[in-house]
């Protein structure tokens, strides 16, 4: 047999000790949590939600204290839901005459639930509070949601709150869409999960890559990141799509709102609908600063919400646009978070204020 040659075997011996001192660097890592991967929006999204045949998905029934990080945006979640997926825990749905309709900014996404506005307006009314939101729905899951549940326990009064993506030429089956493509999205090689591949990533790749004069987004004064809606894809999530209305969206999303405000009268139950701005609408100045040659399709967002209100108003439905609000009160505080395109707890307190004024109002 041929003897192995000395520089050879200590070339082998060499890489075994490098592979071992890899194996115990890596276990150090994983079990004090230094290798936490950074995860991406599809990951952090996917890992609370599960399929449903009729919404496409939904949170996941029964979370206690779940939380998500999105490190990018220097913003944590902590989530409990209750056995149907939704953030009402320990609140008897038999008995609650008000209900929340709505996506991400109903749910709260970022914010400490007590915090969210549904929570603050529970807190105001010392009455409990159904909150239905969920990060990501939009109109077909809304109705979907007026089905099953207000038609099902007439509540005296339900709040459906649209935000701008909302107003897109979606599909039917568009929960199912957004499922698989997390899905899909979520998967990550066992290469990236190491702490080689964390060490690397983490000391050459910044939060946020650095803005140039074609970039999707950039800074403004006041520390918020604004995008560039000449450059979101139309259903990309950023803002109203672009074509929303030259395409079939606004018919589908006019037809949708009116579907729902028939149910409503059908059951009786009383319909207030709140538009929620944009960060670009209601940053408007900023915006318009930072990308004055795509400043107009804003509009398309404005035009949208006031067909929304008028086609409310024609059914003697509560209709509220907060841009108004937002935009008078952006100047002297922060609404929504630095890079994410949610409300902070700043925001959600505008927010509960002005549907307490509404709904005291039309009591």
């Amino acid at each position: 047999m041929r003897k192995i040659k000395p520089w050879l075997q200590n070339l082998f011996l060499m890489l075994a000790g490098v592979i071992v001192g890899l194996l115990i660097v890596e276990t150090f890592a994983i079990t004090t949590g230094v290798a936490t991967p950074q995860k991406s929006k599809a990951q952090i999204f996917y890992q609370f939600i599960q399929p449903d045949t009729q919404l496409g998905y939904k949170p996941k029934s029964n979370l206690k204290d779940f939380k998500t990080v999105w490190q990018e945006a220097k913003v944590t979640e902590i989530a409990n839901t209750d056995s149907y997926g939704f953030r009402n825990l320990g609140r008897d749905y038999t008995k609650s005459n008000l209900y929340f309709i709505g996506d991400s900014f109903t749910w709260g996404q970022w914010v400490n639930e007590q915090k969210t506005f549904p929570r603050l307006v529970e807190a105001k009314l010392q009455q409990p509070v159904i909150n239905l939101g969920v990060p990501g729905y939009s109109f077909a899951q809304y109705e979907t949601l007026f089905n099953e549940w207000i038609a099902k326990y007439k509540p005296q009064r339900v709040v459906l709150s649209i935000v701008s993506n909302d107003l897109t030429n979606y599909s039917s089956d568009i929960g199912q869409k957004i499922y698989n493509t997390l899905k899909q999205r979520s998967f990550s090689p066992w290469y990236e999960k190491s702490f080689l591949y964390q060490f690397v990533l983490k000391n050459n790749k910044t939060s946020l890559p650095a803005a140039t004069a074609n970039s999707i987004y950039k800074e403004a004064k006041n520390g918020l990141t604004l995008f560039n809606l000449g450059l979101a894809a139309p259903e990309s999530g950023v803002g109203v799509d672009s074509d929303y209305l030259t395409s079939g969206g606004v018919v589908k999303v006019e037809a949708a709102l009116t579907r729902i405000i028939n149910l409503t009268k059908k059951n009786q139950v009383k319909l207030f609908v709140f538009l929620v701005p944009s960060k670009e609408s209601a940053y408007i100045k900023d915006y318009a600063q930072l990308f004055p040659e795509s400043v107009a399709l804003l509009k398309n967002e404005e035009i949208g919400y006031q067909r929304l209100c008028d086609l409310a108003k024609s059914q003697d439905i509560t209709c509220v646009n907060l841009t108004d609000d937002f935009r008078k009160n952006s100047n002297q505080e922060k609404l929504y978070f630095d890079i994410d395109g949610h409300w902070n707890a700043a925001g959600h307190q505008l927010a509960a204020e002005v549907i307490l004024n509404t709904l005291n109002h039309n009591s």
